[in-house]
């Protein structure tokens, strides 16, 4: 597990660490560090992969693309050279590259050498950006080492490979798993969340190898009675979106690490608020989750899972990010706690207050 993240001369960031737990919640309004925190990850991944272990950063790749480094240097920095690191059980693990303005690599200048093969570098990390897949008649498929790997990609797109690959294995992160008459098997299970996510529906996902493609269709549960199948793009389109964080969520075990951007996009409140309880089981399973999102139904979701016990409060951390204006608009970054009961210890200015800002205006 990461329990921090160091940046310095990043983006928006100086210095910064971000102490992390179990399930991260990164919050507050655009422009405040959250994708940043994520992108350094992205980028030590990506270089790893790119090359025989850390030589440099590779600002442009399959996870992320920043520019050159004119665009990844903090705007302030005294000193021109730009650090990312991490820790997690192991050690510490910090690197500091060189400045060359219209790169995008970045010579490893401290902490080279050898990486461990495990963790953010391994084979149990998974990706979905913002961007996820489309409502589309097929889908691309890739080839089945990268499947094996849980390399959705970062649309999510080859999610309906591995549940077509994977499907009947049953899910080993027994947190996750919701009793049914059908069993436990990832594919069933993927069913069974989707239909809790939005009510009804229930996916249905095959491959052509031959022509290298992939297509998932919908039916829907009326009563004893069932539709037809409908092609997804048929269908409402956030039913499709929330498909690959299902499958990533759902397939990842213990050890694992999953980051999520915007797990929210195109659902209903409530389907959300299932979302945010579905994050907290894979948390208190051992999977560590990073979720960067606007959603208070998401936050309510962890902290009812919080009231019920499902994942222990110390588990859960939220990370609100702001400017300080009386600091020279400096990028920090507050930590309210869960409570027990669910309640936080405080609520700061800007932290999922819109909902009550706006009725007190109304009333």
């Amino acid at each position: 597990m990461i329990k921090e993240i160091h940046i310095k001369n990043f983006k928006c960031f100086e210095d910064f660490i971000l102490p992390m737990q179990q399930v991260n919640i990164l919050a507050g309004i655009n422009g405040m560090g959250k994708s940043t925190i994520i992108q350094s990850l992205l980028l030590l991944r990506q270089s790893v992969r790119k090359g025989d272990g850390m030589k440099g950063l590779y600002l442009n790749g399959e996870y992320v693309s920043i520019g050159n480094a004119q665009d990844a240097l903090y705007e302030k920095a005294e000193e021109e050279r730009i650090g990312l690191g991490y820790m997690d059980e192991t050690g510490k693990r910090f690197w500091e590259y060189q400045y060359l303005p219209e790169s995008d690599f970045l010579p490893v200048l401290t902490g080279g050498g050898n990486v461990p093969e495990a963790g953010l570098f391994g084979n149990c990390f998974s990706y979905l950006s913002a961007y996820r897949i489309q409502p589309q008649d097929l889908y691309r498929i890739q080839n089945e080492k990268e499947t094996a790997g849980r390399e959705f990609g970062n649309d999510g797109e080859y999610a309906l490979q591995y549940l077509d690959s994977y499907g009947d294995n049953e899910v080993e992160n027994r947190n996750v798993v919701i009793k049914d008459k059908l069993g436990n098997s990832l594919r069933n299970q993927t069913r069974v969340w989707l239909d809790r996510i939005s009510p009804g529906v229930s996916p249905h996902v095959t491959v052509n190898m031959q022509l290298r493609s992939s297509e998932i269709r919908y039916e829907f549960i009326e009563g004893r009675e069932k539709t037809g199948f409908y092609k997804s793009v048929n269908v409402g389109f956030g039913i499709t979106y929330v498909f690959p964080l299902i499958v990533a969520i759902l397939s990842a075990k213990s050890g694992d690490i999953v980051v999520i951007e915007n797990p929210e996009a195109h659902i209903h409140p409530a389907g959300q608020r299932m979302l945010g309880e579905l994050i907290a089981c894979a948390g208190a399973g051992g999977v560590q989750l990073i979720i960067e999102t606007h959603s208070d139904h998401i936050l309510n979701g962890l902290r009812l899972s919080v009231r019920k016990k499902i994942i222990p409060r110390e588990e859960a951390a939220l990370s609100f990010f702001f400017k300080d204006e009386r600091d020279g608009y400096s990028h920090k970054c507050v930590h309210p706690q869960i409570l027990q009961d669910g309640r936080l210890d405080c609520w700061p200015e800007g932290f999922f207050d819109e909902w009550d800002k706006a009725l007190f205006e109304i009333i």
